[in-house]
This record gives structure tokens, C-alpha cells and sequence, in this order.
């Protein structure tokens, strides 16, 4: 762990501190940011979000310590360290009792600033990494199923309420809602947690071999069946057998797996002897079974042996306002633990608005295509903004639907044109000003004239030398 590395917030009202200050710091390869009173101190760590904050207590418009010592609260989210004049201990020793991580004295020695900035850096990651440890660990308790929409804390009531029985559950709710998410989350709870769960897609496996996934076969039962072979009921003997897509299950499996739930035995193919197994079992399927059974299409006897209790997952669309915290927590896992990441406010409000037919898996597939095309800015976090997102997505506009026929791309050029469209508008925005872009775009003055000439920018974009 680098140190040196973070990002600064020095607030002082002397020009000439500042510029020492800020240049000493950069030598040393931090990031800084400068602010010279309370209302663009408070602006500056808004927007900055720094990791440590340098403060000198005695600031503009009142040049009193209560000005200072008025930061302490905005700024208890990271550690904070007090600059003083040497008669100032009592003052140092106050702000300390209201939060202050530390304090040093004016005139300031230069290698005590570098021991207890470097320390307050390696703090600030600390707590960072403990907080990412803490929101891990809430997302266990939860089960993984993250949200604070009320039918997520119904659906999450219901799991700790049926999981520790022995009940049959049926899992009802559209493609991409979470449903195997819902099932390792109830056979979590119950007292089978230490055994196997094991999945089988009923809708995946041909129909022909299904029977013999779920009962195993003999030795020569079949042609290609060249030794015996348990299949995977015996695998999750003891635990829970998660039936996935079961509507798709075709009618004459229907009538033995209701066999095996009646009577707790099966056969295996080609077998004479019955085989048994403990199992407790989840359904789940996006079709309307009710429905299936009333016209036919799924055995009524079948369903009711299956439907000890019916939990739905619901869709994005009832519970918009969790968008925002699920692309988020998608994102970071995308990144990686190593890097910090963020949704820019348009890219959180552009998702609460979109209709996601694909529900969660649909938005994660998103996340994970906009984290890989994210290029980390100075601080090494990736910030993804609207115009990432639309890339992403294979939208310039902001519209869902796809191009009729899209054009095939390859990941260098995707990037490129992506390099593209955020350096123009960064430098329409600055009316060209080429240190305001490289500052917006969290990049070097340096490294954005590099890639305006890799990318032939430079004759759209005249030099404005500022």
C-alpha cells in the first residue's frame, strides 16, 4: 500500500502556504486540491471526496477558530489533520476532542507533514476497506438479496420464515429476477445447510436425458451408457434439489417426479431396484403455472406437491428506487476489491428510469460491460457516467432498443470511440481549455495531449494554451 498516493484537501487563506503546501505534497505524489475559506473548503471536499484533509483553523470571513473548528463535523468522514501557530495547543487540543485525527504546527517540518500525512493516507484506506468489509457482510445476512424496497423485505421476511422448515417451495417471478438467488438462500436458512444443493435447469436438459439427470442410469441401460452412473437426486441426498424452469419439465417426467415426491423413491434407468433419497425440494419457473395447470400443460396433482409455499421475486420495475444501490454493488464487483468505483448522479438517475426487461441480470450485464470499458482517473477509481452507460449499452441516445442491425466492434475501437465522445465533450465544456479537461476528465494536462494526437483530435480542436 502505497502512502503517498491519496488525495489532499489542503484548506488554508495564505496564497503563499498553498503554493509551498501543494507543491511540496505533488512532489511527493499526492493528489491536491486547494481551498482558501469555509464555503470552497465545503464545496471542494463535496466534490473532491479526498481522502485526508489538511486544515488551518484560522480562515476567512471571520478569521476565528470557530470558523475552522465549524469544518470538523462536515469533514468526521475522513481523518483530519489541524494546522496551528505554536501558542495554539489549547486550540489544537480542542479541535482534537472534536474529531481531529491529528495536529502540526506552523512553521511546518516538512518530514514530520510526510510521517503523519502518510499515516492519516494509510488510516483513511483502512476504514475504507472495513466499511467494504461491513457492506460484504450485510449483503450475507441478507442472503445476497440486496434492496430496501418493500417487496425485497417481504421476500426476505419469507426466507427466514420458510427456510428452517421442511416445506416444498414453489418460486414464482420473471426471467432474471433472482430466483436461484432465492433458492441457496432458503436451503442457507434450513437445516441442510451443511449438505449439498444441487441445481439442474429442466429446460436446458433434453427431454430424452432428463429422467436420467435427475435418476441416474445403469451400465448398458442406453446406448453411450458405458458405466453406471448416479444421477442428481443421489447427489443431493440430505440436502435441497433446486428444479429450475420446472414448467418446461415435459409430461412424462412430470409423472415420476411426482412419484419420487409421494413416495420419497425412484428408479434409476435400467434399473429394478428402487433407489431413495432425502431431499428437500425448490421449484422455481417464470411461467404462469396456475395457468399451465388450468389448461393442461402442467399435472394439478404435481403442483400442489410442489407448492408447499409460493414466493415471488419481484421485478426492477416494483422496486426502481433499488436500481441505483444494485448497478452500484455490481460495479464494484466488477472493479475488484483493489479499486475504488462510483455511479456519476446521471448515470444513477438515467437507471431508475429504465424499464429493464431483463430485470437484474439485464442491469448487471450492463454494469459489467460499462466497468470494462471504464478507464480508472488519477485516484484509480473508476467513475461511470451517463455517456459510459449509453456506450455500453449500444445506445447513443439513451433509447433501450438496439440498432436493427449493430455494428460489430472490437474492444480497442470500442474504447477509442468511447475516448472520443468524453474528451470532446470535455473540451466543448471548457470552451478547449485543455487543463480544465484534463482536470475533468481526472487525467494529466500531459496525458490528454497524448491522446488527442493518438486519436487525431488536435486539428477538431485548436490549442487553447491554458
Amino acid at each position: 500500500m502505497n502512502p503517498y498516493s491519496g488525495h489532499i484537501l489542503l484548506v488554508d487563506d495564505e496564497p503563499a502556504f498553498q503554493r509551498l503546501g501543494a507543491a511540496w505534497l505533488q512532489g511527493l505524489g499526492f493528489r491536491v486540491t486547494l481551498a482558501g475559506d469555509v464555503d470552497s473548503a465545503l464545496q471542494s471536499f463535496r466534490e473532491a471526496r479526498p481522502d485526508v484533509v489538511l486544515l488551518d483553523l484560522v480562515m476567512p470571513p471571520s478569521l476565528k477558530p470557530e470558523a475552522g473548528l465549524s469544518l470538523l463535523e462536515a469533514f468526521r468522514e475522513v481523518p483530519v489533520i489541524v494546522i496551528t501557530g505554536h501558542a495554539d495547543h489549547a486550540l489544537a487540543l480542542e479541535a482534537t476532542e472534536r474529531g481531529a485525527w491529528d495536529f502540526i504546527a506552523k512553521p511546518v517540518d516538512p518530514e514530520l507533514l510526510r510521517l503523519i500525512v502518510g499515516r492519516a493516507v494509510q488510516k483513511a484506506r483502512l476504514e475504507q476497506e472495513v466499511q467494504a468489509l461491513k457492506a460484504a457482510a450485510s449483503v450475507d445476512e441478507d442472503y445476497g438479496i440486496v434492496g430496501h424496497a418493500a417487496p425485497v423485505r417481504a421476500l426476505r421476511d419469507m426466507i427466514r420464515r420458510v427456510g428452517p422448515t421442511r416445506l416444498s417451495v414453489v418460486i414464482l417471478g420473471p426471467t432474471g429476477t433472482g430466483k436461484e438467488l432465492v433458492a441457496r438462500a432458503l436451503h442457507k436458512t434450513g437445516a441442510r445447510n451443511g449438505a449439498p444443493f444441487v441445481a439442474v435447469h429442466c429446460g436446458a436438459v433434453p427431454a430424452e436425458l432428463l429422467e436420467s439427470e435427475l435418476f441416474g442410469h445403469l451400465k448398458g441401460s442406453f446406448t453411450g451408457a458405458h458405466r453406471d452412473q448416479p444421477g442428481l437426486l443421489a447427489s443431493a441426498d440430505g440436502g435441497t434439489l433446486f428444479l429450475d424452469e420446472v414448467g418446461e419439465m415435459p409430461a412424462p417426467m412430470q409423472v415420476k417426479l411426482l412419484r419420487f415426491l409421494q413416495e420419497g423413491t425412484y428408479l434409476p434407468v435400467g434399473g429394478r431396484e428402487l433407489k431413495r433419497a432425502d431431499v428437500r425440494v425448490v421449484a422455481a419457473t417464470h411461467r404462469d403455472l396456475p395457468g399451465m395447470v388450468a389448461d393442461g400443460s402442467f399435472r394439478e396433482d404435481l403442483f400442489y406437491r410442489l407448492k408447499g409455499i409460493v414466493l415471488r421475486t419481484p421485478p426492477l420495475d416494483e422496486r426502481r428506487d433499488d436500481v441505483p444501490l444494485l448497478a452500484t454493488l455490481f460495479l464494484k464487483r466488477a472493479v475488484g476489491a483493489r479499486r475504488r468505483a462510483q455511479l456519476a448522479p446521471d448515470a444513477a438517475a438515467w437507471l431508475a428510469g429504465q424499464p429493464w426487461p431483463g430485470n437484474v441480470r439485464e442491469l448487471q450485464s450492463l454494469m459489467d460491460c460499462a466497468a470494462a470499458l471504464a478507464e480508472p482517473n488519477a485516484r484509480g477509481e473508476v467513475v461511470v457516467g451517463l455517456d459510459a452507460l449509453l456506450f455500453a449499452q449500444g445506445s447513443g441516445d439513451g433509447s433501450a432498443k438496439p440498432e436493427p442491425e449493430p455494428r460489430r466492434q472490437g474492444l480497442d475501437e470500442a474504447i477509442a470511440e468511447l475516448e472520443v465522445r468524453m474528451i470532446t465533450a470535455a473540451l466543448n465544456a471548457t470552451n478547449n481549455n485543455r487543463s480544465e479537461s484534463a482536470r475533468l476528465l481526472g487525467i494529466s494536462r500531459v496525458g490528454l495531449l497524448k491522446k488527442l494526437d493518438r486519436l487525431g483530435l488536435r486539428q477538431d480542436h485548436p490549442a487553447a494554451e491554458r
